[in-house]
C-alpha cells in the first residue's frame, strides 16, 4: 500500500494516466487487507478460506512484480510502454476485484492486524489437576526435581516472594511440568496454601484475585489465556507480595521477555524429550492398555518417534493418529511422510504449533515462514531475518541461540521448521519458484543436485544461496555475478569458460561463509585478483580448494607451483576473516598477507581465530624467510595474533611452523594459540611449546611428535590426544614413562589409533597424572587391561573405553576409584562377558553406558548398592536388554532405584 501511494503521486503515474486506476486499486486492496487477519485464523478449519488466501497471495506477488516494473524498469524515456502498463494494471485490477468479491461468502470480519480473538485460546484453559489415571508423564522427573528443590530447600527463607518462570514453545509440556511440581507431595506439605490460576492478556485485577481465591477454595477459575502484560504484572505482584516467608510463584510462558520481566530466580528453560521418552509416550497413545504385542509396528513406531524432535505434543498427536491402526502400511505411511505432507484430514496433528504461528503479528508470521527456505538444522544469522525480528522470535521461543556457536548464530526447532515449510508451500506454489522477487533459495534434499538453473541470473532480488550440501554440484550457472542483491553464496565452483570464472565474484557483496572449489582451473593469477575478496568485509569463513579428485597433485613443474603461490597471494581476504581453510594447495610457501599483522597496507588478518591446512603437499613452513623479507622491519613482530586453533593434516613435507632462521625475529607469533591438531605430518618438528605457544593447552599429535617435546613443553598441557599411526609401528606403541611424568597438569587424556596398530599402555607412569579427570581409550586392538597405576588417579571422574576387541573384563584398577569415578562408558567391547561383583563398590558412579557388548548377559546383584547411579543406558546387548525389560525382565528389580533408564531393544 505504501508503494501504491507513492506511485499514485509519482510523476510517471501522472504522465501515463494510471493515477486514478491506482487509487481504485489501493482502495480495493485496503478492504481486502481488513479481513485478512480473520481469514488467517479461520483457515485452520476451512479449506475454502485457505484456498482464497492462496489466490490472494499469488495476486500479491503479481502486484509486487507490477510495482517493481514501475519503479525499476520504466523511466520517462520509455513512455511508449504506457499502453502496455495500463493493460497490465487493468488485468491485475480485475483479478483483485474478483478476489475481493469472493471474500463476502466467508463472512469475514474486519479487524486490526494486532487484534487477537479471545475465543481462540479458550481450549488452552489449564487447571492444576494432573490426570494420572490413564496417561503417564515421561521424562520430566529431573526438571520437576530441580524446581521442587529450589522451592522447598533453596528459597524457603526468602522474605520476598520468589518467582520462577518455565519457558518453552507451545506443546513442550510447560503446564504438565507445572502440574507435576504443584502436586508433588513435598510441595503440598511445605506450603500452607497452593493456588492455580490462568492469566489472560486482558485480565482485570479484581477478577484475577477473585479467581485466585476461588482456586484456593478448589473452584475452577473462569479465565482463559496464558499470557500477561507488563504493567498488569506489577500490579498483581503488589497484591501477592504480602505472602509468608518462602512464598513462591511458578509462571509458564512461551516468551522470554515475559519471563525476564517477572522472574526473581533464573528461568527454567524446558528442553525436548529424549527419543526413548517420545517413543514411550507415542506407544502409550497408540496402543493404550492393550496386552497384545506388535513388534513390527513398534519397530516402525520408534522411527516415527524420532521425527518428534523431543516435543511431547507431536508424540501424543502421532500416537493418537495411529490409535486404531494396526496395519504396517498405515504406520509406514506416517513414517515415510513429512509431518505436513499427511492427507488433508490428518494434516492438523500439531494444532498448538499452528496456533503459536497465528498468534504472531503479521510481520513476524512472514519472517517465520521465510525461515523455511533455510535447510532444516542449518544455522541462521541475524542478518538473514533482521536483528529486531530475530530478537522477537527468540523471545517467543521460536528461534534460539545455538549454545555451541557464537551469540549471533540461531537455530530453529525441526518441528517449527516443518510448520514454517508448510506455510511457505501454501504461500509460494511451485509455479512461483522462478519469480524474480524470491529473496532466498535453498533446498533440503540437494545432495544429488548436479546443476543450478541456467537462467538463475534473472533472480535479481535473490539474497541468499546455500549450497554447502550440494556435494554433486558440477558448476555454476553463467553470469551469477549479475545477482547484485546476493549476500550469501556458500559455494562457488570455478569454471573453465567465461561467465563462470572468479571474476563473477568481483561485485558481489558476500558475507558469512564462502568456499571456492577447483582453483586448479585458474590459469592466470590475475584472474584470482578479480575475485576481489579483499573488499568483502562481511566474510567470516573462507575455504580455498584446489581440487578434490587428486589430479592437481600431479603438478610438479616449477611454473605450476609458482602459479599456485601467486594465485593464493592474489586471493587475499578482508582482515575481518575469522576462519580460513586451505586444501590441495601445491605451493611451497604461504603468502605474506596470511601472517602480516602490522599497520602497513599489505593487509592483515587480526581476527583470524581458526585455520586449517590440509593436503598441501609442497608446503615446508607456515612462516618463512620470504615473508620476513617484505621490506618492512615490523612485518615479523606479531604474526597470527588472534589464532586460537590450528589444524595441520596430510602435509608430507612440512618441516616447521616457522623457518629456523626467522624464528629469532618473531617475538609473538601464534601468541594466542590454544589448540593444535597435527595428523600425517611425519617431518614436522615443533618449536619449544613453553616459550613459543605459552597459551597452548590442547594438543593432538602422534606419539613420535610427542616424544620430541621437552618436559617443560608438556607441563602446561591440560588436554592431550595421542594418535598412533601405522608408519610408527616399528617403535614401541606406547607413551613413555618420561612423557607421563611431565604431564602433571593434564586433565584430559585420549589415546587411540588411526589403523590397526597394536597399541598398549605403559605399566608404570600413569600414577604421575595426578590432575587427570577424564581418560578416553579408543581403538586399541591389543589392549586387555588398564595399567595398575590408574588406581592412584583420585581426580579421575570419567572413563571411556571404545573398540577394544581383546578386553574380556572390566579393568580391575577401576574398583579403586569408588570415591571419584562418576561416569563409565563402555562401547564396542565384543569380548566383555560380564560385570564383576565389585562393580557395586563404585558408589560415586552417576552414569553407566553399555553399548555393543553382546556377551554381557546380566547385571550383578551389587549394582543395587550404587545408590548414586542416576542414568543407565543399555544398547546393542540383546541378552542384557531382555533381562532389563520393564514388565518381565529378570534383572529389572536390580535397577528400580535408577531414575533414568534407557534400555534399547535389539530384537
Amino acid at each position: 500500500l505504501a508503494n501504491l501511494s507513492t506511485l499514485i503521486e509519482d510523476e510517471f503515474a501522472l504522465i501515463t494516466g494510471v493515477g486514478e486506476e491506482m487509487k481504485k486499486f489501493s482502495s480495493t486492496l485496503s478492504t481486502v487487507k481488513a479481513v485478512v487477519e480473520d481469514a488467517e485464523m479461520k483457515q485452520i478449519e476451512s479449506k475454502p478460506i485457505q484456498d482464497w488466501l492462496l489466490k490472494l497471495n499469488e495476486l500479491m506477488y503479481e502486484i509486487d512484480d507490477l510495482l517493481d516494473d514501475k519503479f525499476g524498469r520504466y523511466t520517462l524515456k520509455q513512455i511508449l510502454f504506457r499502453h502496455k502498463i495500463g493493460t497490465r494494471i487493468n488485468e491485475v485490477s480485475q483479478k483483485l476485484d474478483e478476489v475481493a468479491a469472493e471474500r463476502a461468502k466467508f463472512h469475514l470480519r474486519e479487524m486490526a492486524f494486532r487484534e487477537r480473538p479471545i475465543e481462540v485460546a479458550a481450549a488452552r484453559e489449564t487447571g492444576s489437576i494432573l490426570n494420572e489415571s490413564y496417561h503417564q508423564v515421561y521424562g520430566r522427573e529431573e526438571d520437576a526435581e530441580k524446581i521442587v528443590d529450589i522451592l522447598v530447600n533453596q528459597v524457603n527463607d526468602n522474605d520476598e516472594i520468589s518467582i520462577l518462570p518455565i519457558i518453552g514453545v507451545r506443546g513442550l509440556g510447560k503446564t504438565t511440568l507445572a502440574q507435576l511440581v504443584y502436586n508433588d507431595r513435598r510441595v503440598v506439605d511445605h506450603f500452607d496454601e497452593r493456588i492455580w490460576v490462568c492469566v489472560s492478556d486482558n485480565f482485570d485485577l479484581k477478577t484475577l484475585v477473585k479467581a485466585m481465591i476461588e482456586s484456593r477454595a478448589d473452584s475452577a477459575p473462569d479465565l482463559s489465556r496464558l499470557d500477561t502484560l507488563q504493567q498488569k504484572w506489577f500490579e498483581l505482584k503488589k497484591v501477592v507480595a504480602c505472602g509468608s516467608t518462602g512464598s513462591s510463584i511458578i509462571v509458564t510462558t512461551r516468551l522470554k521477555k515475559n519471563a525476564d520481566i517477572m522472574r526473581t530466580l533464573p528461568s527454567h528453560l524446558l528442553t525436548g524429550l529424549s527419543k526413548q521418552y517420545c517413543w514411550m509416550l507415542l506407544r502409550e497413545r497408540a496402543f493404550g492398555q492393550e496386552n497384545e504385542q506388535f513388534p513390527k509396528l513398534e519397530a516402525i513406531g520408534k522411527q516415527i518417534a524420532n521425527k518428534c524432535a523431543g516435543v511431547p505434543l507431536a508424540a501424543k498427536a502421532l500416537g493418537g493418529l495411529l490409535r486404531f491402526k494396526r496395519e504396517e502400511k498405515d504406520w509406514n505411511h506416517v513414517k515415510e511422510s513429512e509431518i505436513w505432507e499427511l492427507p488433508q484430514e490428518e494434516n492438523l496433528i500439531l494444532p498448538a504449533l499452528r496456533l503459536s504461528y497465528h498468534h504472531l503479528s503479521l510481520a513476524l508470521r512472514q519472517c517465520f515462514a521465510y525461515c523455511a527456505i533455510f535447510p532444516k538444522g542449518s544455522p541462521l544469522e541475524a542478518v538473514d531475518v533482521g536483528n529486531d525480528i530475530c530478537d522477537e522470535l527468540v523471545m517467543r521461543s521460536i528461534l534460539q541461540y545455538d549454545s555451541d556457536a557464537n551469540t549471533t548464530t540461531l537455530i530453529m526447532h525441526d518441528l517449527l521448521h516443518d510448520l514454517a515449510q508448510s506455510i511457505m508451500e501454501n504461500k509460494i506454489p511451485g509455479a512461483q519458484v522462478q519469480r524474480t522477487n524470491v529473496r532466498s533459495a535453498s533446498r533440503s534434499k540437494i545432495r544429488q543436485l548436479e546443476a543450478l538453473p541456467k537462467k538463475m541470473r534473472y533472480l535479481i532480488n535473490l539474497r541468499h544461496l546455500f549450497l554447502e550440501y550440494c556435494d554433486s554440484l558440477r558448476g555454476m550457472p553463467s553470469k551469477i555475478g549479475e545477482l547484485s542483491s546476493l549476500r550469501t553464496l556458500s559455494k562457488f565452483i570455478v569454471g573453465r569458460d567465461g561467465g563462470r570464472r572468479l571474476e563473477e565474484l568481483q561485485r558481489l557483496k558476500l558475507g558469512g561463509n564462502l568456499k571456492i572449489h577447483h582453483l586448479d582451473r585458474v590459469k592466470d593469477p590475475m584472474d584470482a585478483e578479480k575475485a576481489n575478496l579483499a573488499d568483502k568485509e562481511n566474510l567470516r569463513c573462507l575455504g580455498l580448494d584446489w581440487g578434490s579428485n587428486g589430479k592437481h597433485a600431479l603438478k610438479s613443474g616449477e611454473e605450476d607451483l609458482d602459479i599456485d603461490e601467486k594465485m593464493l597471494e592474489a586471493l587475499e581476504p578482508h582482515p575481518n576473516l575469522e576462519i580460513f581453510e586451505i586444501r590441495a594447495f601445491m605451493g611451497r610457501c604461504l603468502p605474506v598477507w596470511m601472517s602480516n599483522s602490522t599497520l602497513d597496507k599489505l593487509g592483515k588478518l587480526p581476527r583470524l581465530k581458526k585455520m586449517s591446512l590440509a593436503t598441501l603437499t609442497a608446503l615446508e613452513y607456515v612462516i618463512e624467510e620470504e615473508v620476513v623479507r617484505s621490506g618492512n622491519a615490523l612485518v615479523s613482530a606479531r604474526q597470527f595474533p588472534s589464532l586460537e586453533k590450528l589444524s595441520l593434516r596430510y602435509l608430507p613435507n612440512i618441516k616447521m611452523l616457522i623457518q629456523e632462521q626467522v624464528m629469532m625475529r618473531l617475538s609473538e607469533a601464534f601468541s594466542n594459540l590454544e589448540e593444535l591438531y597435527v595428523e600425517r605430518c611425519p617431518s614436522l618438528i615443533l618449536p619449544p611449546l613453553s616459550t613459543s605457544f605459552t597459551k597452548l593447552n590442547k594438543l593432538t599429535c602422534t606419539k613420535l611428535l610427542l616424544s620430541s617435546l621437552s618436559n617443560a613443553d608438556l607441563h602446561n598441557l591440560t588436554n592431550l590426544q595421542v594418535i598412533f599411526e601405522e608408519e610408527n609401528s616399528g617403535d614401541a606403541c606406547t607413551v613413555g614413562v618420561e612423557t607421563l611424568q611431565s604431564l602433571t597438569n593434564l586433565k584430559i587424556l585420549s589415546i587411540g589409533t588411526t589403523d590397526t596398530t597394536e597399541l598398549s599402555l605403559p605399566e608404570q607412569g600413569l600414577q604421575h597424572l595426578t590432575a587427570l579427570e577424564e581418560l578416553y581409550i579408543l581403538k586399541c586392538p591389543a589392549l586387555v587391561e588398564l595399567p595398575d597405576g590408574i588406581k592412584h588417579l583420585h581426580r579421575l571422574h570419567t572413563v571411556l573405553l571404545r573398540d577394544l576387541p581383546k578386553m574380556v573384563s572390566v579393568p580391575k584398577p577401576l574398583q579403586h576409584l569408588s570415591s571419584s569415578l562418576k561416569s563409565l562408558q563402555m562401547y564396542e567391547l565384543p569380548q566383555l562377558s560380564s560385570l564383576p561383583d565389585w562393580f557395586g563398590d563404585l558408589t560415586s558412579l552417576k552414569e553407566l553406558f553399555i553399548h555393543d557388548c553382546p556377551k554381557i548377559a546380566s547385571l550383578p546383584d551389587s549394582i543395587r548398592r550404587m545408590t548414586n547411579l542416576q542414568y543407565l543406558q543399555v544398547c546393542g546387548c540383546p541378552e542384557l536388554e531382555k533381562r532389563c525389560e520393564r514388565a518381565k525382565g529378570e534383572d529389572r528389580h536390580k535397577i528400580q532405584h535408577i531414575r533414568y533408564l534407557y534400555i534399547s531393544s535389539s530384537s
